[in-house]
């Protein structure tokens, strides 16, 4: 078989089999944060989504799928006396989270825990937010896994989802194309030796929401005051933050 044809059979595999994205993710994760870093607005993305949560600075945050921690840093930032709980299921892209934030970990300010996020194990009623960045595309059943958040957010409780989700036009799909096949997925096998899990990537997202159905869906599973708001500049057709708060008084 053809290197071409087995890398699409693990496309194919990892699109239908999410739960061994973690393992694509390991392979890859000495070279993420490099990778990461030559998105433009990567980090300054992730600080906005943080921001628009509208958190009063003392909450128990959850850092879902938190990665390396660059979504813990934008976390921190916005709940300087509170805590981030962050939650991964690549043991490698945890090990580079526990590294960089050693003194907030000695603080109690961060805690780094290795779990599932299709079946996480807190108590109803934890978190005061939870930032999920990247992360729901890689659920094999969104609603599921939604519901799972809801349980564990406290009423009032805002959840916050960090994604490409594209807006509902074929421009966008093309632009994401362009871009995930010309420039992502050459540049980042490149750095990380890996061309598996970015053309998953790309692959994802084209079959991913677009804003408007993830508000509908949060709106299923019983989340109020949806909304959805574009990132900056060219990567507004692309990146979206999207919103919902869990009511104080379920229907």
């Amino acid at each position: 078989m053809s290197s071409g044809k087995k890398t699409k059979g693990k496309i194919s595999f990892l699109l239908s089999h999410k739960e061994r994205v973690p393992d694509e993710f390991n392979r890859i994760a000495h070279g993420y944060d490099l990778a990461t870093s030559l998105s433009q607005g990567y980090q300054e993305d992730l600080h906005i989504s943080a921001q628009r949560m509208n958190l009063r600075g003392h909450e128990q945050v959850l850092d879902l799928c938190c990665g390396t921690g660059k979504s813990t840093q934008a976390c921190l930032y916005v709940v300087p006396q509170g805590r981030v709980v962050g939650v991964d299921n690549a043991e490698e892209m945890l090990a580079l989270a526990r590294e960089k934030f050693l003194r907030e970990q000695q603080e109690g300010r961060v805690e780094f825990i290795q779990g599932d996020a299709m079946n996480l194990g807190f108590p109803d009623e934890t978190f005061d937010a939870i930032f999920m960045a990247y992360g729901l595309r890689n659920m094999p059943d969104y609603e599921a896994c939604l519901r799972g958040l809801y349980r564990i957010l406290k009423p009032g409780g805002i959840l916050c989802l960090h994604d490409y989700f594209l807006a509902d036009h074929w421009a966008a799909r093309f632009f994401w194309w362009v871009l995930g096949y010309g420039i992502i997925v050459p540049l980042s096998t490149m750095l990380t030796g890996s061309s598996t899990l970015y053309r998953y990537l790309v692959k994802s997202v084209l079959r991913f929401l677009t804003p408007a159905q993830a508000r509908f869906l949060l709106e299923k599973v019983g989340f109020i005051e949806t909304q959805a708001f574009p990132l900056k500049s060219w990567r507004a057709p692309i990146l979206h933050t999207v919103l919902g708060r869990k009511p104080f008084f379920p229907s």
